[in-house]
C-alpha cells in the first residue's frame, strides 16, 4: 500500500536551539550521525508507516546525493546545477524546511559515473562553522563556512583522479578538518586547521581504486584518540589525528572500499566490494591502549571474524542495534547478524536496490532505495517490514535522524517525517 500525498507544511516557524537532551538526539553532524555510528535511538517512529505523512516538502536547487546533516535546528546539504556549472550548499530550519540561506559556488563539471553526482560527499559541522569538499581532475577544494553561511576559507589539495568522480565526504577532530583522498592517482589523507584551512598534517597513501569510505574518529577515556580510515590499497588504518602517524594497519581489502568504517565493541567493522557482488566484511580488533610498532611497521590488529558476499554489502553501510548488526544488502536482501561474532540471524528481502546507508531510528532500522522507496523494518530477532513510503524521486543519499525527525534526501528534495 502506498502512502497517500505528501502533505507540505505552509507555516514558517522559527528554530529552537535550546540545549540537547540526552533523551532526544539532536544533532546529526556528519555523515551517518555522531560517531558516525547511524543512530538516533530517541525518535517514536509511527506505528503504521503505511498511514505516514510528511510533515513537509522542500525543493532544492539542481540534484544531488549529498546526505543531510542537522545541527542546532538546522539542516546542511549540497546540490549541484550540472547545467549551470554551479554546486550549492543550502541551510534548511529543521522545524519546516524554510530556506535560511543558500550558497553558490561556481565550478567545472565532469563526467562521472551514473550512481554518482557533483555533489555527493555530505557537509560536516565541525568547529566554528561548516566545511565541505568537492573535487575535478584538476583539485580537491575544501570549503568553510560559519553557521550563518559566511565564506571562511577555502583549501586546494590538488588533483583528483578516478573512473567514478568524487565524492568524499569529511570527518573532523577537535580543532582539525580530517580530508581523505585515497584515489587511484597519488593518494593522502590530509589535516587542515578548522580556523584557517592551513594544512597541519599530510599522510601519503598508497594508490589503488578510489576510496569514498568517511574517515571515522573514535575518542575513549581509556585511550589515544584514532582516525580510522578504510581503503582498498591500505585495508583499515588507525592514525593519531593530532600529528597523522601511523597507530597501526591491516591490509584486509582485496576490493573497493565505499561504505564506511564503524566502531562495534571495541572491534572496526567494514566492508570492500564491486559492482558484481563480490564483496567482504572484515571486523578487526582495536590493538590495546598504547600499542604501537615502529616507524615503518605499525602494529598489525587481528580479525575477529569476516563475512562474505553472500552477507556484505557493497555501498550500504553497517549498522548496529544492540547485540544486532544489519547489513543492507545493494540488492535489496537484508541480513541480520550477531554483532559479537558475525552468526546470521536472520535474512529478508525487501527489494530494489540500495546506495543510501540504513539507520536506526527508535525500535525501526530505515533505508531508502536508489528508487525512492523508505523502508522501515523492526529492530528485532525475526524481519518484519513495518512499512513504506515512496518520495517519488530517486535517492541514493543516506537518511538522518535528530530533534524528533526523520530526514530523508531525494536526488531533488528534502523531506521531514
Amino acid at each position: 500500500m502506498r502512502v497517500p500525498a505528501v502533505i507540505q507544511m505552509m507555516a514558517v516557524a522559527a528554530v529552537a536551539c535550546g540545549p540537547v537532551r540526552a533523551e532526544q538526539p539532536a544533532e546529526w553532524p556528519r555523515f551517518r550521525g555522531v560517531e558516525g555510528a547511524g543512530r538516533g535511538d530517541a525518535v517514536d517512529p509511527p506505528r503504521d508507516w503505511r498511514e505516514a505523512t510528511w510533515r513537509w516538502k522542500v525543493p532544492l536547487p539542481g540534484e544531488g546525493h549529498a546526505s543531510p546533516v542537522v545541527a542546532a535546528g538546522r539542516i546542511y546539504t549540497a546540490s549541484a546545477d550540472e547545467q549551470a556549472g554551479v554546486r550549492t550548499l543550502c541551510c534548511h530550519a529543521l522545524a519546516d524546511g524554510a530556506l535560511i540561506w543558500r550558497r553558490d559556488l561556481p565550478g567545472p563539471i565532469e563526467p562521472h559515473h551514473a550512481q554518482n553526482s557533483s555533489a555527493s560527499g555530505s557537509v560536516v559541522v565541525g568547529p566554528g562553522g561548516i566545511f565541505w569538499a568537492w573535487g575535478t581532475s584538476d583539485n580537491v577544494r575544501v570549503e568553510a563556512f560559519t553557521v550563518a553561511g559566511e565564506p571562511r576559507w577555502h583549501a586546494d589539495l590538488g588533483r583528483f583522479e578516478s573512473e567514478h568522480g568524487f565524492g568524499a565526504s569529511l570527518a573532523t577532530w577537535r580543532d582539525l578538518v580530517i580530508v581523505p583522498i585515497d584515489q587511484d592517482g597519488p593518494s593522502a589523507i590530509v589535516a587542515l586547521d578548522a580556523a584557517g584551512g592551513r594544512e597541519r598534517w599530510r599522510l601519503p597513501r598508497e594508490s589503488a581504486r578510489t576510496s569514498y569510505a568517511t574517515p571515522l574518529v573514535i575518542e575513549r577515556p581509556d585511550a589515544d584518540p584514532l582516525v580510522v580510515l578504510a581503503s582498498n590499497a591500505h585495508g583499515l588504518t588507525g592514525v593519531d589525528p593530532a600529528t597523522g602517524r601511523v597507530r597501526w594497519e591491516r591490509r584486509c581489502f582485496p576490493r573497493r572500499t565505499v561504505s564506511s568504517p564503524i566502531l562495534v565493541d571495541g572491534r572496526v567493522i567494514a566492508t570492500c566490494g564491486e559492482g558484481g557482488g563480490d564483496n567482504l566484511l572484515v571486523a578487526v580488533r582495536l590493538p590495546p591502549a598504547g600499542a604501537a610498532g615502529g616507524a615503518d611497521k605499525p602494529v598489525e590488529p587481528e580479525i575477529a571474524f569476516q563475512l562474505d558476499r553472500s552477507l556484505a554489502p557493497y555501498v550500504p553501510t553497517p549498522v548496529r542495534a544492540g547485540n544486532r548488526l544489519y547489513l543492507w544488502g545493494d540488492r535489496g536482501v537484508v541480513s541480520c547478524v550477531s554483532a559479537a561474532d558475525g552468526t546470521l540471524l536472520w535474512r529478508g528481502r525487501v527489494g530494489g536496490t540500495f546506495s543510501a546507508s540504513p539507520v536506526v531510528a527508535g525500535d525501526a532500522v530505515v533505508n531508502v532505495s536508489a528508487a525512492g522507496e523508505l523502508i522501515a523494518l523492526e529492530d528485532g530477532d525475526d524481519f518484519k517490514e513495518l512499512g513504506r513510503t515512496d518520495l517519488q524521486e530517486a535517492s541514493r543519499a543516506s537518511p538522518a535522524v535528530a530533534g524528533g525527525r526523520i530526514i530523508v534526501r531525494g536526488v531533488g528534495h528534502l523531506f521531514a517525517f
